[in-house]
């Protein structure tokens, strides 16, 4: 089964001491230490009251919302969590998830706030669970929002069973997990639909331009700096289908002309030629379906360099387990993020060998 925790006021609520003293069971420096909680412990607060500035608040715990220091002080915090998890691991307490017979047991994905948990499908793991996250609450302070946590059992499992380790968690059940750091968890045959939200992003922006007076200039810069690194996230982990790839450029194209809902003005130039360099008559878009393989050939130069990575232990036990990684193949029932990779594998093909 897998658990998505919900943290309330995740951030605002850290204390202080725990933070420190994660910090020092790390290893750092001392005079490391000093610095950072300086930066942890010397913020204050003002209000704005009818415009004018009131107050001058010093907070005695949580960590600044939009300070780009704050995530990677979170992870800190969630390490001690970390190692709670796979103590209990050692000791036989709990069960990770595994993908495949040589896989690694997975137990958790943590990044920053967003809490995956895996275990093994019984009352023992969940008593076991429950522990855990009480006793990591009450050392950092954090309340687990279990109103808004959720978790989902493997339809092998009869509905009763999954109702009562539901009750037992008092966490609500689900079919499945919708979405993880923004990408979906589970993905079907209707690759469009599963990535229609990109374009829905896509068209939004360009609706909302489109009541503007832009410039040729303007249109370019918003289109290479927003409207492009759009579905960059997403493309480095699965290949878009060429119809929702088409859907994104047509749309660019569209802004580029001017066109609008209404009325659709002459291209003059295909958007492949557009996407030429500006040396070559282009003017340097990037040509989506291109930048996914490059993106999902990164992804797998990663897996090649660290093969002792998680991403990298689970692959090798599913897809490639008795051979090595630039020899795997494709298979027929392959989850979508490893056919992905084998298209980005590709390119590696050509300069690699």
């Amino acid at each position: 089964m897998a658990i998505k925790l919900d943290m309330s006021k995740a951030y605002d609520r850290i204390e202080w001491a725990f933070l420190e003293g994660m910090i020092h069971t790390l290893g750092f420096p001392e005079k490391w230490i000093s610095l950072i909680m300086r930066c942890v412990d010397s913020v204050t607060y003002s209000f704005l009251i009818n415009g004018e500035v009131c107050g001058n608040i010093k907070p005695s715990r949580g960590l600044r919302q939009g300070d780009p220091l704050s995530p990677f002080l979170f992870l800190f915090c969630t390490e001690g969590l970390s190692n709670l998890i796979q103590q209990a691991q050692h000791r036989g307490t709990i069960t990770g998830f595994r993908c495949s017979r040589d896989g690694p047991a997975v137990t958790h994905l943590f990044f920053a706030d967003d809490n995956l948990l895996f275990t093994k499908a019984n009352e023992v793991n969940c008593v076991a669970i429950r522990n855990l996250l009480q006793v990591y609450a009450t050392a950092s302070d954090q309340v687990i929002n279990y109103n808004k946590s959720a978790m989902c059992v493997s339809p092998s499992y009869s509905a009763s069973v999954a109702e009562r380790l539901a009750y037992v968690m008092g966490i609500k059940l689900v079919d499945c997990h919708e979405n993880y750091l923004g990408l979906p968890c589970f993905t079907g045959r209707n690759k469009r639909k599963l990535f229609a939200n990109i374009v829905d992003r896509v068209w939004a922006k360009i609706k909302g331009w489109g009541e503007k007076l832009l410039s040729v200039g303007g249109k370019e810069v918003l289109l290479k700096a927003v409207i492009q690194d759009i579905p960059t996230y997403a493309m480095s982990i699965f290949r878009l289908p060429k119809g929702l790839i088409s859907e994104l450029q047509r749309l660019c194209a569209r802004f580029w002309w001017g066109s609008t809902e209404n009325h659709m003005k002459i291209h003059w130039c295909s958007w492949d030629r557009l996407c030429k360099s500006k040396d070559e008559g282009g003017l340097g878009f990037r040509d989506l379906e291109t930048s996914n393989r490059a993106l999902l050939a990164k992804q797998a130069w990663r897996i090649l360099k660290n093969p002792e990575s998680l991403a990298g232990k689970v692959l090798k036990g599913c897809y490639f387990h008795d051979c090595n990684f630039m020899d795997a193949k494709k298979k027929g029932n392959a989850s979508l993020v490893w056919n992905s990779l084998l298209w980005g594998k590709g390119l590696l093909d050509v300069g690699v060998r």
